[in-house]
């Protein structure tokens, strides 16, 4: 199996590279149908160069469709190894490129949007919050918006700054709601991988919906009022930011890691090097066990060692710092229509409170196909998708502890055939249902807390009736001695509550 993965890397690599050629990328749909098969493709999946062959859906089972974008200049000679080895499959996608154009639209038109947008929010005339949803923004004109929002609107809105990426970028979000040390958490991200600009809409869309329907909707001013909800737009913003560079070239548009300096390794044929980690694969939980990859050329590479990237490691520390408040984390991908909860590395692995967990995700799903009829499924990825290590919800609820865990991955379904290349105007329909079933999470963070309160309030009204001093010298006891309700607390808890205005402290 071995000779024959390095038999195609060879015939790849005898073929000169040619960086400016972006059009005749194709995208092939194979589908393995012996064990023999999927084996030969897992280990492509794991050692191939994203020059060559880059898995748009990895491997996972016998029958189970896999969406390869290849390069044009190695499109014949990968053909030619699919035919040799019995593999069924066809040409999803003729001309990415042209598919680009179609869907995405050209370069000069986002450059006119995001100057055009970038004015307005320096206009003197006054603040626009509202961000056209249906288009794709540059990290600069998302982080500005950003930050206009929390200077403009510092009663509902505060800027985070989580870190500094590889290439000198902050990595920033806002933090939404009314903040007190009792209040449950929940964090939002998306753009850990740069190539998912429907997840970065996705995330960018439920800030503009917050800022602009606070006033409006009762469901978002019951979260600000009952929530602390922190939304990260984009965490990986040099990896976003070089998709940018030449959209219409598969090359750069198709990038999933971030941009860290040229690792190398010996694959079997030749010292490869290539840039970047898939910063989803780098936190630490079973790091490098599973669905993931040591050679740095890989889409999946989970890097030298788990937290090596600042992106991952400053995100571990931000969460980590709301430990104990944290009570949902969702993270926002593309695409396969699928809630997925931990774990995520070995089938019939389940976290120890995964029947509330299921419970939320299936009616979220639920809630969110009302909308347009969008069919999720929901499971752990072993279960659903694939497995794989080193990923940031797994890692949250392992070392978190965190109750409500899940990647959410966007439209379209895993057997559509565009990918990654979603029609404009699907980006709002997929934001709204999303939207739709976030709420549901929400829904449930925001009802404890308010429950808790109600039950707090009356166990205090409880205790209140209760509160009694049972013995006569009380107060003799406290002007003869001040300090006593502290220094005997729990005797006096007992005998002399009101007077010592212990009754918040009486058990019921």
């Amino acid at each position: 199996m071995i000779l024959r993965v390095i038999l195609v890397i060879t015939l790849w690599s005898a073929t000169c590279h040619s960086a400016d050629n972006a059009s005749g990328f194709k995208v092939f749909r194979v589908l393995p149908t012996t064990n023999q098969q999927l084996l030969q493709m897992i280990r492509l999946f794991e050692t191939a160069d994203t020059d060559r062959a880059d898995f748009w859906h990895a491997p996972s089972v016998v029958n189970g469709t896999v969406d390869i974008m290849v390069a044009p200049e190695h499109t014949s000679q990968f053909q030619v190894y699919l035919e040799k080895h019995g593999y069924t499959f066809q040409v999803a996608i003729e001309d990415l490129q042209k598919l680009l154009i179609e869907k995405e639209g050209n370069l000069s038109t986002h450059i006119t949007d995001d100057a055009v947008f970038l004015k307005r929010l320096h206009d003197d005339v006054g603040f626009h919050s509202r961000l056209r949803m249906g288009e794709y923004y540059s990290y600069s004109v998302i982080s500005t918006w950003l930050q206009r929002i929390a200077e403009n609107m510092p009663d509902i809105a505060q800027l985070i700054k989580v870190g500094t990426t590889v290439e000198g970028r902050e990595i920033l979000g806002l933090k939404f709601g009314k903040d007190t040390p009792d209040k449950k958490v929940v964090v939002i991200d998306a753009g850990i991988h740069a190539r998912e600009w429907a997840a970065i809409h996705t995330a960018s869309y439920f800030i503009n919906l917050i800022v602009n329907s606070r006033e409006t909707d009762p469901q978002i001013q019951n979260y600000l009022d009952n929530i602390v909800l922190y939304i990260i737009p984009v965490l990986n913003p040099d990896g976003y930011e070089y998709t940018r560079t030449d959209k219409t070239n598969p090359r750069a548009r198709m990038w999933r890691k971030s941009r860290s300096p040229k690792a190398c390794a010996f694959d079997g044929v030749r010292n490869s090097c290539c840039m970047g980690v898939d910063l989803n694969r780098n936190f630490d939980f079973r790091f490098s066990e599973i669905g993931a990859s040591r050679y740095p050329c890989s889409e999946i590479y989970h890097g030298p060692s788990a937290f090596s990237e600042p992106e991952s490691k400053a995100y571990a520390q931000f969460l980590t710092s709301l430990k104990g408040r944290l009570e949902a984390y969702i993270t926002l991908h593309s695409y396969s229509q699928l809630w997925i909860y931990s774990y995520s590395h070995r089938k019939f692995t389940y976290a120890p409170d995964i029947e509330e967990t299921r419970r939320v995700a299936a009616k979220a799903v639920q809630e969110l196909g009302r909308m347009y009829g969008t069919k999720y499924r929901h499971g752990t990825g072993p279960e659903i998708i694939y497995a794989f290590s080193g990923g940031s919800t797994d890692w949250a609820k392992e070392t978190l502890k965190i109750k409500y865990s899940y990647t959410i991955e966007l439209r379209p379904g895993y057997e559509e055939w565009n990918g990654f290349v979603l029609d404009k105007n699907q980006l709002v329909p997929t934001a709204k249902e999303t939207w739709a079933g976030v709420t549901v999470v929400l829904d449930e963070v925001a009802n404890q807390w308010k429950s808790s309160r109600i039950r707090e309030s009356e166990l205090n009204r409880i205790r209140e009736e209760k509160c009694a001093d049972r013995l006569a010298g009380c107060a003799y006891w406290l002007q003869s001695s001040p300090n006593i309700c502290r220094v005997s607390q729990s005797t006096m808890i007992r005998d002399c509550a009101k007077t010592c205005n212990l009754c918040h402290m009486i058990a019921v």
